[in-house]
Protein backbone atom coordinates (compact mmCIF):
# COMPACT_ATOMS: atom_id res chain seq x y z
CA UNK A 1 0.00 0.00 0.00
CA UNK A 2 1.50 3.40 -0.99
CA UNK A 3 2.36 5.93 1.68
CA UNK A 4 0.70 9.32 1.65
CA UNK A 5 3.95 11.06 0.67
CA UNK A 6 4.29 8.73 -2.34
CA UNK A 7 0.71 9.48 -3.37
CA UNK A 8 1.39 13.24 -3.23
CA UNK A 9 4.57 12.85 -5.30
CA UNK A 10 2.70 10.81 -7.93
CA UNK A 11 -0.18 13.31 -7.96
CA UNK A 12 2.27 16.18 -8.52
CA UNK A 13 3.97 14.29 -11.39
CA UNK A 14 0.65 13.44 -13.03
CA UNK A 15 -0.61 17.00 -12.65
CA UNK A 16 2.50 18.33 -14.37
CA UNK A 17 2.11 15.79 -17.18
CA UNK A 18 -1.54 16.74 -17.67
CA UNK A 19 -0.60 20.41 -17.83
CA UNK A 20 2.16 19.75 -20.37
CA UNK A 21 -0.21 17.65 -22.46
CA UNK A 22 -2.95 20.30 -22.47
CA UNK A 23 -0.41 22.92 -23.58
CA UNK A 24 0.86 20.65 -26.37
CA UNK A 25 -2.66 19.90 -27.57
CA UNK A 26 -3.66 23.56 -27.47
CA UNK A 27 -0.61 24.59 -29.51
CA UNK A 28 -1.28 21.81 -32.01
CA UNK A 29 -4.94 22.81 -32.34
CA UNK A 30 -3.86 26.40 -32.82
CA UNK A 31 -1.54 25.32 -35.64
CA UNK A 32 -4.35 23.37 -37.33
CA UNK A 33 -6.74 26.31 -37.07
CA UNK A 34 -4.09 28.71 -38.40
CA UNK A 35 -3.41 26.42 -41.36
CA UNK A 36 -7.11 26.18 -42.20
CA UNK A 37 -7.76 29.90 -41.76
CA UNK A 38 -4.81 31.03 -43.87
CA UNK A 39 -4.85 28.31 -46.54
CA UNK A 40 -3.27 29.79 -49.66
CA UNK A 41 -2.06 26.77 -51.61
CA UNK A 42 -3.66 23.62 -52.92
CA UNK A 43 -4.63 21.09 -51.63
CA UNK A 44 -5.10 22.86 -48.29
CA UNK A 45 -7.26 25.59 -49.83
CA UNK A 46 -9.76 23.10 -51.30
CA UNK A 47 -9.76 21.13 -48.04
CA UNK A 48 -10.40 24.26 -45.97
CA UNK A 49 -13.38 25.09 -48.19
CA UNK A 50 -15.15 22.02 -46.76
CA UNK A 51 -14.86 23.25 -43.17
CA UNK A 52 -17.09 25.81 -41.51
CA UNK A 53 -14.99 28.91 -40.77
CA UNK A 54 -16.77 29.58 -37.44
CA UNK A 55 -15.87 26.03 -36.37
CA UNK A 56 -12.18 26.71 -37.08
CA UNK A 57 -12.36 30.06 -35.24
CA UNK A 58 -13.96 28.26 -32.28
CA UNK A 59 -11.08 25.77 -32.30
CA UNK A 60 -8.57 28.63 -32.24
CA UNK A 61 -10.45 30.45 -29.47
CA UNK A 62 -10.61 27.27 -27.36
CA UNK A 63 -6.88 26.78 -27.85
CA UNK A 64 -6.14 30.32 -26.70
CA UNK A 65 -8.42 29.83 -23.71
CA UNK A 66 -6.55 26.66 -22.67
CA UNK A 67 -3.23 28.51 -22.84
CA UNK A 68 -4.74 31.45 -20.94
CA UNK A 69 -6.01 29.14 -18.15
CA UNK A 70 -2.65 27.36 -18.00
CA UNK A 71 -0.71 30.60 -17.60
CA UNK A 72 -3.00 31.99 -14.92
CA UNK A 73 -3.08 28.67 -13.08
CA UNK A 74 0.70 28.71 -12.71
CA UNK A 75 0.61 32.36 -11.70
CA UNK A 76 -1.91 31.48 -8.96
CA UNK A 77 0.25 28.55 -7.79
CA UNK A 78 3.26 30.87 -7.54
CA UNK A 79 1.24 33.37 -5.52
CA UNK A 80 -0.11 30.62 -3.27
CA UNK A 81 3.39 29.20 -2.63
CA UNK A 82 4.82 32.66 -1.95
CA UNK A 83 2.13 33.36 0.64
CA UNK A 84 2.68 29.99 2.37
CA UNK A 85 6.46 30.48 2.45
CA UNK A 86 6.09 34.02 3.83
CA UNK A 87 3.75 32.76 6.55
CA UNK A 88 6.21 30.00 7.53
CA UNK A 89 9.12 32.46 7.61
CA UNK A 90 7.17 34.84 9.83
CA UNK A 91 6.41 32.01 12.25
CA UNK A 92 10.01 30.76 11.96
CA UNK A 93 8.77 27.34 10.92
CA UNK A 94 10.19 24.89 8.40
CA UNK A 95 6.75 23.69 7.29
CA UNK A 96 3.83 25.62 5.91
CA UNK A 97 0.24 25.03 4.94
CA UNK A 98 -1.51 26.47 1.95
CA UNK A 99 -4.43 28.70 2.77
CA UNK A 100 -7.28 26.74 1.16
CA UNK A 101 -9.59 29.74 1.59
CA UNK A 102 -7.34 32.07 -0.40
CA UNK A 103 -8.31 33.32 -3.83
CA UNK A 104 -5.08 31.93 -5.33
CA UNK A 105 -5.78 28.42 -3.99
CA UNK A 106 -9.33 28.36 -5.33
CA UNK A 107 -8.29 29.97 -8.63
CA UNK A 108 -5.52 27.45 -9.38
CA UNK A 109 -7.88 24.54 -8.70
CA UNK A 110 -10.58 26.05 -10.91
CA UNK A 111 -8.18 26.89 -13.75
CA UNK A 112 -6.67 23.40 -13.69
CA UNK A 113 -10.10 21.81 -14.13
CA UNK A 114 -11.19 24.45 -16.66
CA UNK A 115 -8.27 23.86 -18.99
CA UNK A 116 -8.91 20.10 -18.95
CA UNK A 117 -12.59 20.53 -19.87
CA UNK A 118 -11.80 23.16 -22.51
CA UNK A 119 -9.25 20.82 -24.11
CA UNK A 120 -11.89 18.08 -24.18
CA UNK A 121 -14.31 20.49 -25.87
CA UNK A 122 -11.75 21.65 -28.42
CA UNK A 123 -10.88 18.03 -29.15
CA UNK A 124 -14.53 17.44 -30.05
CA UNK A 125 -14.42 20.50 -32.32
CA UNK A 126 -11.28 19.13 -33.99
CA UNK A 127 -13.03 15.79 -34.57
CA UNK A 128 -15.90 17.67 -36.23
CA UNK A 129 -13.41 19.53 -38.42
CA UNK A 130 -11.72 16.28 -39.45
CA UNK A 131 -15.12 14.80 -40.28
CA UNK A 132 -15.79 17.82 -42.50
CA UNK A 133 -12.43 17.23 -44.20
CA UNK A 134 -12.98 13.51 -44.64
CA UNK A 135 -16.65 13.64 -45.57
CA UNK A 136 -17.02 16.77 -47.69
CA UNK A 137 -20.52 17.80 -48.73
CA UNK A 138 -20.93 17.27 -52.44
CA UNK A 139 -22.64 20.13 -54.24
CA UNK A 140 -24.61 18.83 -57.24
CA UNK A 141 -23.04 20.00 -60.48
CA UNK A 142 -26.41 21.18 -61.75
CA UNK A 143 -26.51 23.71 -58.87
CA UNK A 144 -23.20 25.05 -60.11
CA UNK A 145 -24.60 25.28 -63.66
CA UNK A 146 -27.89 26.85 -62.50
CA UNK A 147 -29.98 23.86 -63.53
CA UNK A 148 -32.85 22.32 -61.60
CA UNK A 149 -31.78 19.45 -59.35
CA UNK A 150 -34.05 16.41 -58.91
CA UNK A 151 -33.28 15.03 -55.42
CA UNK A 152 -35.36 11.88 -55.95
CA UNK A 153 -33.40 10.71 -58.98
CA UNK A 154 -30.19 12.53 -58.14
CA UNK A 155 -30.05 14.01 -61.60
CA UNK A 156 -30.27 17.42 -63.24
CA UNK A 157 -32.90 18.76 -65.57
CA UNK A 158 -31.25 20.63 -68.38
CA UNK A 159 -32.30 24.18 -69.02
CA UNK A 160 -34.31 23.11 -72.09
CA UNK A 161 -36.34 20.66 -69.96
CA UNK A 162 -36.95 23.21 -67.19
CA UNK A 163 -38.82 25.59 -69.51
Amino acid sequence: MPKLDEIYVRKKEASGQVSAQTRSLALGYLAVSWALLTAHDEPLRSMAANVSRPLVVLLAAGSFLVLFCDFWQYLAITSMAKAAAWQAEQAEQQVALYNEDSFAFRAQAFLYQAKIWIVIGTTMILVAIFLCLLLPVQVPTCALQEQKYQPVTGSCLHSAAVK
